[in-house]
């Protein structure tokens, strides 16, 4: 999943820097931000592997809040946004949306295995 993270960071770093190429505006790097924390925590994941389940949680939070700004932002004003803002709005909830869905279902996979494996190992008494 860190390799993943990093994938998704990436995406929203190049989505970020893209907009402020075209619109000069610092609210266009947002993406970017959001891209560059997960770049560092899927970073710090792949090599503290000790540390790799409690930073993919952060990450976890930090897509969750990365689908959750543009998201309330397009619900409120959708109408009222330049194009590319709209467009910036969508790539950003899209991007953070698939990697949020993409760690929750790692996650109870994950708890699942976990679960199997202690099932498994108990022995008939």
């Amino acid at each position: 999943m860190p390799k993943v993270t990093v994938i998704f960071s990436l995406l929203l770093i190049a989505l970020g820097g893209g907009a402020f190429l075209l619109a000069a505006t610092p609210t266009a790097l947002i993406p970017a931000y959001a891209g560059g924390a997960l770049l560092v925590i899927g970073g710090c994941a792949l090599a503290f592997e000790g540390a790799r389940k409690y930073l993919m949680h952060f990450a976890t939070i930090v897509a969750a809040l990365g689908a959750i700004a543009p998201g309330a932002a397009l619900a409120i004003r959708a109408s009222q946004m330049s194009p590319l803002a709209l467009t910036v709005n969508l790539g950003m909830f899209a991007l953070c949306s698939t990697l949020l869905a993409l760690q929750i279902r790692a996650f109870v996979r994950a708890r699942s295995q976990a679960a199997q494996s202690v099932v498994g190992s108990e022995k008939p008494g």
